[in-house]
């Protein structure tokens, strides 16, 4: 009997300290507080709150960079996460940053206050305290941000066309790739000197219609007279230009391309660029056999030349002299603080150019002078002191603007002593990058601008022409008297010669195809230079 009495005591001894543990954990203490929660609800709530953060971040930055870049890619995206960002501008990081974090801080904050383990007298809505409903609600925002990122990085910049091409090896670089070091180039009796210019976004689209544009009004009536006047080569009937390629459809891969006969490209796993010494050390660019040929190498640009390589390009592919944002600053040319939308103004940049070319002039060497420009850069330009108001928006003002001053310094050179014997090359870098500006016209109908003067070649035909920036490679070279075997070098076919083009053999879109294939040739030759 006493046995069964002291088991009782023992079993409602175990029952008492069960109910005292469960008191503990939802009943409020004794002094009134209100309940405390488990750690392990907090803790998981702030992991879901910083993973719903990083793919909001990550769903605003895709959005923002899809509405406002026209066409961009994934090949670009990865070549500049590889270089350091220093020297951008326009404004793109902030903004950029701001179209970024303060949505995502926004819907974070809605997220975060969804799922956190509140009290229940703190809520100040029923259906808040519901635990099922909130699940599901937080549960179907994430999935909902998860479908529409990948439905974005699909349509826009083809992830899985990306992927698939980092995993496609081929050797199509291999068996097209015409290496200069291996052919034989005859320079002329008397070496032209080369002044060279990038014009920022410049399309022949900017044409009239009647002169082989697609606009109503041409935003670039010097210009096309200059085409005129001189040799273009077009993609139709009337004038045209070349084009935009993957790996040179920015400002540093088509001045590769333009010099290499190569597209510009980085797998994703190679070493950051900004953390070696050598860029592309494997190929060699015009800069390289112009100095081996006794010319004196100069690179203009009115920005900071670090951002995107382009120092590394011009510097390590024959010895250029710099001159850009950081030379204008030290040499007293403008304040040491001062900085205005890349750097300083296309103005300013061609009242510069014209005191190095007098210089280089004077010196009595071959010259070659490249020079860029960045007024006409996405979005909206700058409109500087000089720009018109023509036109009711600012970008075709500022590309009305760029049209005078560069076709103001061509006849400027015209009419220097020098000029008898220098060859001038413009051409767009790429298409305009601006979303809405050229919404309404097809990017198959789209093509860069270029013009050839005072070229030391007769072209065998300029219309009807398909071809890329790879291309300017060897034409340059013609366009400046160089005889070359065979006609083509890198990838790029002399255009002044007859015969056709990778992108007329192939067509265009299945060259574009080809360029993005990886290949194991291309990496160990010319990033690595492996012998």
């Amino acid at each position: 009997m006493e046995a069964r009495k002291a088991e009782d005591q023992a079993a409602e001894m175990h029952n008492f300290g069960q109910r005292s543990t469960e008191a503990e954990k939802t009943d409020p203490p004794e002094d009134g507080q209100k309940p405390k929660r488990t750690p392990n609800l907090k803790r998981r709530a702030v992991i879901k709150i910083i993973f719903f953060f990083a793919l909001a971040c990550a769903f605003f930055l895709t959005l923002w960079g899809v509405t406002t870049y026209d066409s961009l890619n994934l090949s670009e995206i990865v070549f500049h996460m590889h270089l350091p960002f220093k020297g951008t501008g326009g404004g793109l990081i902030i903004k950029g940053t701001l179209w970024t974090l303060i949505p995502a801080f926004f819907v974070t904050f809605c997220f975060g206050f969804l799922i956190w383990p509140w009290p229940e007298d703190f809520v100040p809505f029923a259906w808040l305290r519901n635990r099922k409903l909130k699940t599901r609600l937080a549960r179907g925002l994430t999935l909902f941000l998860i479908v529409i990122e990948i439905f974005l990085v699909q349509y826009y910049l083809d992830i899985v066309g990306f992927i698939r091409a980092e995993f496609t090896y081929t050797s199509f670089i291999e068996d097209n790739y015409v290496d200069p070091d291996r052919t034989h180039l005859q320079a002329p009796p008397q070496k032209r000197n080369l002044v060279f210019i990038f014009l920022e976004s410049m399309e022949s689209t900017y044409m009239s219609k009647a002169d082989g544009g697609m606009m109503e009004i041409s935003r670039i009536e010097n210009l096309t007279q200059l085409a005129k006047e001189n040799v273009n080569f077009s993609h139709h009937d009337l004038l045209g230009g070349f084009r935009s390629s993957n790996g040179t459809s920015w400002t540093v891969g088509a001045a590769f391309g333009a010099v290499t006969g190569l597209p510009l490209k980085l797998p994703i796993n190679v070493n950051g660029m900004s953390k070696v010494e050598e860029f592309f050390i494997g190929a060699t660019a015009l800069g390289d056999i112009l100095k081996e040929d006794g010319y004196t190498n100069v690179m203009m640009t009115d920005c900071d030349s670090t951002f995107g390589g382009q120092a590394m390009l011009y510097d390590q592919h024959g010895d250029h002299l710099i001159l850009d944002l950081n030379w204008a600053r030290k040499s007293g040319r403008v304040p040491k603080d001062y900085f205005e939308f890349w750097g300083f103004e296309d103005y300013r940049l061609f009242e510069f150019a014209r005191e190095e070319l007098s210089n280089l002039a004077a010196a009595g060497r071959p010259f070659a002078f490249t020079l860029f420009t960045i007024d006409t850069h996405f979005e909206d330009g700058h409109k500087c002191p000089k720009c018109p108001n023509r036109f009711k928006d600012q970008y075709s003002n500022v590309i009305a603007c760029s049209d005078r001053l560069v076709t103001d310094f061509v006849r400027w050179i015209q009419e220097q002593d020098f000029y008898e014997n220098t060859t001038i090359i413009l051409v767009g870098d790429h298409l305009t990058m601006d979303k809405d500006f050229m919404k309404e016209v097809p990017r198959e109908e789209r093509a860069v601008f270029n013009v050839f003067i005072n070229a030391a070649a007769t072209p065998v035909r300029t219309k009807n022409r398909e071809f890329m920036a790879t291309d300017l490679f060897p034409t340059t070279l013609a366009a400046m008297g160089y005889e070359i075997e065979g006609d083509r070098l890198g990838l790029g076919t002399d255009l002044f010669s007859g015969r056709e083009t990778l992108a007329e053999e192939l067509g265009v879109e299945e060259l574009d195809q080809r360029f993005k294939e990886r290949s194991a040739f291309y990496e160990h030759k010319f990033l690595y230079n492996w012998q």
